[in-house]
């Protein structure tokens, strides 16, 4: 994914669009490996429950448990306030903060495993996939 950031570089200062790869099985069925996909700079608006975003890895590259790359894409799986998934350390989303779910739970380095993640880490919303 690293590598498709960087070469949308150029896109995404001209017109606040980025392309971005799918690596690896942690959205399928929505995407698969490989898929390419279009997502807009996030501005002000906090993204809302069902939307699908590419977001800063709150886990630094080397760290156990982290994913070699430095951008993540999952869904919005709640928001500020909502209640929170099964499993996490509170009962509701805190302030400022995001669940992250994969589509693939079982194929997923997702917030079941990274917890809430800060809304600023968001960089973008998935609009649309490419053709393949």
């Amino acid at each position: 994914m690293a590598l498709a950031v960087a070469a949308s570089v150029a896109l995404w200062v001209r017109t606040g669009m980025m392309v971005t790869v799918v690596r690896g099985p942690s959205m399928q069925p929505t995407y698969h490996d490989g898929d390419r996909l279009i997502a807009l700079r996030r501005r002000w608006a906090v993204p809302r429950r069902g939307d699908v975003v590419v977001f800063r890895n709150p886990l630094p590259a080397g760290v156990p448990g982290s994913s070699e790359g430095p951008l993540l894409i999952k869904r919005v799986g709640a928001g500020p306030h909502e209640a929170a998934p099964a499993g996490m350390t509170a009962d509701r989303v805190p302030a400022g903060h995001l669940v992250m779910l994969g589509d693939n739970p079982a194929q997923s380095l997702d917030s079941r495993h990274l917890g809430f993640i800060p809304v600023d880490n968001v960089v973008a919303t998935v609009v649309r996939r490419l053709n393949r």
